[in-house]
């Protein structure tokens, strides 16, 4: 059965109550994690979502007929009794269903060589030997490598909790459990164990093309985190990746809370250093003992937790925000019509100058944000099969992944492209004969800098033609890529980084929050990030999603979980834990349908 794209609803006059035991800010993956576990313990949680959907990356969206997705392409660790899919089954209670993509679930074209990333550890060191056998003593080392980074992770999670117990177990578990390579430079490392650079193009893509930023900043234990996501597969969520969210909202009702969609929040209300609770952009105060913030850490500190001076007044101004978002169905894009789409239903968030809460310390001042991105979105006349469309990802470069990111290439990265419709096992029955897809490419920051607080209907023409020049380039290669989709494009549209900046909130449109480089996790040495705990400095007031610790789906819902674990009492962080390690033994049994 088909169901709609859209979660959450937006509440009735009144209907949101005075208080709450614990109000989340942002309803992304991170934040519906912690509402989830919160609920589970029996917390009555409010959820506030500034767009017309739940989900934030995990979002999806209809238009003419078509559906995609808008972040979620695949996640891995979903192997029976791993941790993805034990946090997973313990969300949703097992009503979430995965389907794998299969072997391989990555494809790299690399200066016209093509790479495949088969499943296992095994059946990729043993490609890579048989493809560059004078090179097998380096690969060899390099694996050996990403086993020994396996808990690097975990660690770095721990050492984020508050509380003597965890600080300290979070440095034993780093002295053993992470190497000094861990966080040296990416590159640097693969580069001291492998001569030949193709080699090296082949192991640092993925990691270049999915994290955002030059391997020669991305921390080495990365690498591997991706390495270990994957090694058992990738997945995707059936029925789309509006299912993530929407099981999610389930357990967060069941308590008697609710998931709340057109409902921004205007800022955190403080008594001296605590949080209260949140005032909403209509004037509606929320009280809450526990206030959760899921819109990343720039935005956390720099507007919502901004105060007005007294000549503003107690409410934002209308330029800071609160246009409408498009309703669900099929609405007509800017370019065919009369309504704004997520392509283009942009609206500018308040300037960096504005004044940021003492707590921050000015130490987000110092720290970068990841890299902005433009998106293609794609309507294809044809069944995946007819258009040969892979299940699994396409990842394109001119043979170095990191020219762009270093200013070294063009105005866009290299190609990530994703087809939900050949992933999905319902897409079939859901629209026959029709297929989507997306291209994504990263571009630097400045290319839409001069658009920056432009509203819609009011976009100098450049931009439009800036996005017209990206639209061209990228079906280009598409055709390039995938010769059987040229002629079959009945209908396309380009997210850019103004759209994500609108509807995530993220400053400057990045894909992932803050950037997760080796300055923000530290070489040898404090980092840049580790102030940004879970825990923060205003008593009841927390910190969720990938800003906490990592990018991605699975950085979004670790932040989640340590969020909820610093939220609960010490009765509550005893029942999520028992209760994870009981999904984690025996698994709820497959959801029906």
């Amino acid at each position: 059965m088909s169901r709609g794209v859209l979660v959450g609803r937006a509440p009735a006059p009144g209907e949101v109550a005075d208080a709450y035991d614990a109000v989340v800010v942002g309803s992304g993956a991170g934040g519906l994690t912690t509402a989830v576990c919160l609920a589970r313990q029996g917390r009555r949680v409010a959820v506030f979502e500034r767009h017309y959907t739940a989900g934030g990356y995990t979002h999806a969206y209809r238009r003419r007929g078509w559906e995609w997705d808008v972040g979620i392409h695949y996640v891995g660790q979903l192997g029976r009794g791993e941790p993805v899919r034990v946090l997973s089954d313990y969300l949703t209670g097992g009503a979430l269903r995965w389907a794998p993509l299969g072997d391989p679930y990555d494809e790299y074209r690399l200066a016209g060589e093509t790479y495949r990333a088969p499943l296992g550890f095994d059946a990729h060191r043993a490609g890579l030997i048989a493809r560059f056998p004078a090179e097998r003593a380096g690969i060899e080392a390099l694996f050996r490598l990403f086993e020994r980074c396996r808990a690097v992770l975990p660690a770095l999670a721990l050492g984020r909790l508050t509380g003597p117990v965890a600080r300290r177990l979070a440095r034993l578990l780093k002295t053993a459990a992470v190497p000094p390579e861990a966080l040296r430079p990416a590159r640097e490392v693969v580069e001291g164990l492998v001569r030949d650079e193709r080699l090296r193009q082949a192991v640092l893509t993925q990691s270049a093309l999915l994290l955002a930023d030059s391997t020669a900043r991305l921390p080495f234990f990365l690498l591997a985190v991706l390495f270990e996501h994957f090694r058992t597969g990738a997945w995707y969520p059936v029925g789309g990746s509006a299912a993530i969210a929407r099981a999610m909202a389930g357990p967060v009702r069941a308590a008697g809370g609710e998931v709340f969609v057109r409902t921004p929040v205007a800022r955190i209300e403080l008594d001296g250093a605590r949080a209260t609770g949140v005032l909403l952009e209509d004037g509606t105060r929320v009280r809450a003992p526990v206030v959760v913030s899921a819109a990343g850490a720039r935005h956390t500190y720099r507007t919502l937790l901004r105060r007005p001076s007294p000549a503003e007044g107690d409410l934002p101004s209308p330029a800071e925000g609160n246009l409408p978002s498009p309703a669900e169905g099929d609405l007509p894009s800017p370019a065919h019509g009369d309504r704004p789409s997520p392509a283009d239903g942009d609206r500018p968030s308040p300037a960096d100058g504005d004044r940021p809460s003492p707590a921050d310390g000015g130490r987000l001042a110092g720290m970068r944000d990841g890299f902005p991105f433009v998106l293609l979105f794609l309507g294809l006349d044809g069944d995946p099969e007819e258009l040969e469309l892979p299940r699994h990802n396409l990842m394109v470069t001119d043979g170095d992944c990191d020219a762009f990111f270093e200013g070294r290439g063009g105005s866009t990265s290299g190609l990530f492209l994703s087809f939900s419709c050949a992933k999905d096992p319902t897409w079939s029955t859901r629209y026959p004969g029709r297929s989507t897809g997306e291209v994504l490419a990263y571009v630097h920051p400045d290319l839409f800098a001069p658009f920056r607080g432009s509203r819609w209907r009011h976009r100098d023409p450049a931009y439009l033609t800036l996005k017209a020049e990206l639209t061209h380039r990228l079906l280009d290669e598409l055709y390039r890529q995938l010769p059987r989709t040229r002629g079959r494009v009945a209908y396309h549209e380009l997210g850019t980084p103004l759209t994500a900046e609108h509807f995530a909130g993220w400053p400057g449109g990045s894909l992932y929050g803050l950037a997760k480089d080796v300055a923000a996790f530290g070489d040898g040495g404090p980092g840049l990030a580790d102030w940004l705990r879970p825990r923060t400095g205003f008593e009841g007031l927390y910190l969720s999603g990938q800003d906490v610790l990592a990018g991605g789906f699975l950085g979004a819902v670790t932040g989640g979980l340590l969020a909820a674990h610093e939220a609960l009492d010490r009765t509550g962080r005893a029942r999520l834990w028992a209760d994870l390690l009981r999904h984690g033994v025996r698994p709820p049994a497959p959801a029906a349908g």
